[in-house]
C-alpha cells in the first residue's frame, strides 16, 4: 500500500485527489481492524477532499461546475442526512443564486432539500453511515453584481464560497443561521484539487498552488484551464480579473512559502508585497510557522470592509487604501488565526477577529518599532471608548461570547470582536509578560493547528506558562457593560 501511496504523491494533482480516496479507504480498514480487539478505536483520517471541475464565463458571470466531496462521517452521526451549507445562496439577494441540476452518493442519486435561512443549507438524504461517502453535485451560479465576497465588478469577479460546503459535525450537524454580519462561515480543514476554466485573458488568484495551465481555442475563442491543489485549509478563495501581479519567496526552516499578489489599481504594489512577506516572516518567528507552502493576496474590491480571509488566500479592497498596508497585516495574520487554527467565529468571533488585530498592530512591535504599536493600541481603546460611550444610552452590549445574530450593527461587532477582543490580547501579555506570552502563544498555535481552539484551549495554553488566565478571560468575554 504504501508504494501505491507514493506513486500517487509523485504525479499531478488530480492523482493527488486519487490520493486522499486511497488514504481515506485505508483509514476505513484500520479502523474497522483495529476495533476487532472490542475497543473503540478511530485512527481514520477525517479531512474532507473537494474535487471540482469548474468554468467561469466572464459575460453571463456564471459558473458551471461539477463537484465531488470525500468524507468520512463522524462514528457518532445518527441523523439520515449529511449536511452541506450554500453560502452563495446567502450572499444574494433572492437567496437563489445556485441552481443544483444533480446530487449523488456513491455515485447512486439522492434525494435532497434546500432549507434554512436564505436557503443556505443543503440537506442529502442517506442512511446513516459511518463508512466512506463521496458526494458529487453538478450546478450553476449566478454571481450578483456586487462588490462582495461572491460577486463581479467592472475589473474582477470573487468567487469564493460558490461552491456546496460540508457542514461541521458537533454532536449533529451545525444548522447556524446566516447573518449578514461578520463571517457566517465555519468549516473543517479539507483539501481542494480544482479545475478552473476561463477566458485566456483573464487571471486567477486563488488559495494554494496552481500547478498547472493549459491553453486552447473553442468556437474561435481562447480559453485556458489551471489546475489548482491547497490542502489543508478551511475554505477556497478564487478571484478572477484584469490583474497584473507580483511575486517572491519568503525562506523559512521547513519550507519556503510562495507569496503573490494581484492588484488592479494599487499605487504601491511593491510595498503591498513587502508587508505582505514581512509579516509573514515576523509572526513565523513570533507563533510558529506559516502553515501553507503558498499565499496568495488579490486586490478586489469589498463593500464595507478593509478585506476579507481565507485559506492560504486574501483580499484586499481599493476602499481602505489609507490603512491598506495594515489590512494586509490584518488578513496574513488570519492564516494562523482562522484558517490554521479554527474557531467557532458564528459564536465567538473575537477569537479569531480579535487576536488578528491584535496582531496587525503587534506586528510593529515586532518588526522593531514598539512605539507603534502602543500608539495604535492607545488609538484602539481610544475608539472602543468612545463607540460605547455613544451608544451605551441607547443601548450597547459588550460581551464577546454571543452569536453574530445578537449584534445590533457591524459597527457594534467591529467595536466588540474586532477593538475590545484586540485589547483583551494586550491585557494579556501586560500580565503575563512578552516572553510567557509568545511560548503560550507558540503553544495555542502547535496544539490546535488545523482544528478547532476555544477560550479554554486559549487558558490551556497559558496554564503551560505557569499562568491561569481562565478568570481573565471570563472577565472580559462574559462582561456586557464594559
Amino acid at each position: 500500500m504504501q508504494k501505491i501511496m507514493s506513486h500517487f504523491a509523485h504525479k499531478n494533482f488530480r492523482s493527488a485527489y486519487l490520493a486522499v480516496l486511497v488514504a481515506l479507504v485505508v483509514a476505513v480498514l484500520v479502523a474497522a481492524l483495529s476495533s476487532c480487539d472490542g475497543k473503540q478505536h478511530d485512527e481514520r483520517k477525517t479531512t474532507p477532499a473537494y474535487d471540482i471541475n469548474m468554468t467561469y464565463d466572464d459575460e453571463t458571470h456564471a459558473i458551471s461546475a461539477k463537484q465531488e466531496v470525500l468524507f468520512l462521517p463522524p462514528r457518532n452521526m445518527t441523523e439520515n442526512y449529511v449536511l452541506f451549507r450554500l453560502y452563495a445562496n446567502g450572499m444574494c439577494a433572492d437567496n437563489d443564486a445556485i441552481d443544483i441540476s444533480s446530487v449523488k452518493i456513491n455515485r447512486q442519486s439522492a434525494e435532497y432539500e434546500i432549507c434554512g435561512k436564505d436557503n443556505t443549507l443543503l440537506k442529502i438524504f442517506c442512511a446513516p453511515s459511518h463508512e466512506l461517502l463521496g458526494v458529487a453535485f453538478e450546478y450553476e451560479v449566478r454571481l450578483p453584481n456586487s462588490p462582495s465576497r461572491l460577486g463581479y465588478g467592472d475589473e474582477c469577479a470573487s468567487l469564493c464560497f460558490f461552491y456546496p460546503s460540508l457542514a461541521v459535525y458537533d454532536d449533529g450537524w451545525r444548522q447556524d443561521e446566516f447573518s449578514n454580519v461578520g463571517d457566517p462561515f465555519l468549516s473543517e480543514c479539507a483539501d481542494f484539487y480544482v479545475s478552473l476554466t476561463m477566458d485566456a485573458s483573464l487571471k486567477a488568484a486563488v488559495s494554494g498552488k496552481t500547478e498547472t495551465v493549459s491553453v486552447f481555442e473553442k468556437d474561435g475563442k481562447s480559453y485556458k484551464t489551471l489546475e489548482v491543489c491547497a490542502e489543508n485549509i478551511r475554505d477556497l478563495g478564487l478571484v478572477v480579473g484584469d490583474f497584473s501581479s507580483l511575486t517572491t519567496t519568503v525562506r523559512m526552516p521547513s519550507e519556503n512559502v510562495s507569496v503573490s499578489y494581484f492588484y488592479l489599481s494599487d499605487p504601491a504594489p511593491n510595498d503591498t508585497l513587502i508587508r505582505v512577506a514581512q509579516s509573514i516572516e515576523r509572526f513565523s518567528d513570533a507563533f510558529g510557522e506559516f502553515p501553507y507552502p503558498a499565499f496568495c493576496v488579490a486586490e478586489c474590491p469589498l463593500d464595507g470592509a478593509g478585506g476579507m480571509e481565507y485559506g492560504a488566500f486574501a483580499t484586499l479592497s481599493p476602499a481602505s487604501l489609507d490603512v491598506y498596508l495594515d489590512a494586509a497585516t490584518h488578513e496574513t495574520a488570519h492564516q494562523w488565526w482562522y484558517s490554521a487554527v479554527g474557531n467557532d467565529q458564528l459564536n465567538n468571533a473575537w477569537l479569531d477577529e480579535g487576536l488578528s488585530e491584535f496582531c496587525t498592530y503587534y506586528f510593529y512591535k515586532l518588526n522593531g518599532a514598539p512605539s507603534r504599536f502602543l500608539s495604535a493600541m492607545s488609538n484602539i481603546s481610544a475608539s472602543y471608548g468612545d463607540f460605547a460611550s455613544v451608544m451605551r444610552p441607547v443601548g450597547f452590549d459588550a460581551s464577546m461570547a454571543r452569536p453574530l445574530s445578537a449584534y445590533s450593527s457591524n459597527g457594534e461587532y467591529v467595536a466588540v470582536a474586532y477593538q475590545k477582543g484586540a485589547l483583551l490580547f494586550e491585557n494579556i501579555l501586560s500580565v503575563v509578560g512578552e516572553k510567557k506570552f509568545l511560548a503560550a502563544m507558540k503553544n495555542y498555535y502547535s496544539s490546535n493547528k488545523f482544528s478547532f481552539a476555544t477560550a479554554e484551549s486559549l487558558a490551556s495554553a497559558f496554564k503551560t506558562q505557569g499562568f491561569d488566565i481562565a478568570p481573565l478571560l471570563n472577565g472580559w468575554i462574559h462582561n456586557k457593560d464594559k
